[in-house]
């Protein structure tokens, strides 16, 4: 998939996968300052339409507000959804599917479940 995106795309990253050249979410989200976090939410609620936000779902959480700011700046954004449930997986989907067509770009959600 990786040779895929490279050949396809000019800007891209690849967030959560096991090796040393993807992003991290952990790492990612430690560096955000709290400020920008909360803008995040926001304009994902103002593109979604809704409040967001997942109760008891702090990693999830955490990747989808990555994964929206990583969106504005890359074409293509592949993530690796290890660690997330069913549900947030789900979740992510729906709610992502508003947040590509509204900044005109692709997410690719990687799952080996």
């Amino acid at each position: 998939m990786k040779d895929d995106v490279k050949n396809h795309f000019d800007t891209y990253t690849f967030l959560n996968f096991p090796d040393k050249n993807s992003l991290k979410i952990t790492n990612c989200y430690k560096k955000l300052k709290n400020h920008i976090i909360e803008e995040a939410k926001r304009e994902i609620s103002h593109i979604i339409e809704e409040d967001f936000g997942l109760e008891d779902a702090e990693n999830s959480e955490k990747a989808m507000i990555i994964s929206y700011l990583l969106l504005k700046e890359y074409d293509v954004l592949a993530v690796n959804t290890a660690g997330m449930s069913f549900y947030s997986i789900d979740y992510f989907k729906e709610k992502f599917t508003k947040i590509t067509v509204f900044l005109d770009r692709i997410l690719i959600l990687y799952s080996d479940k």
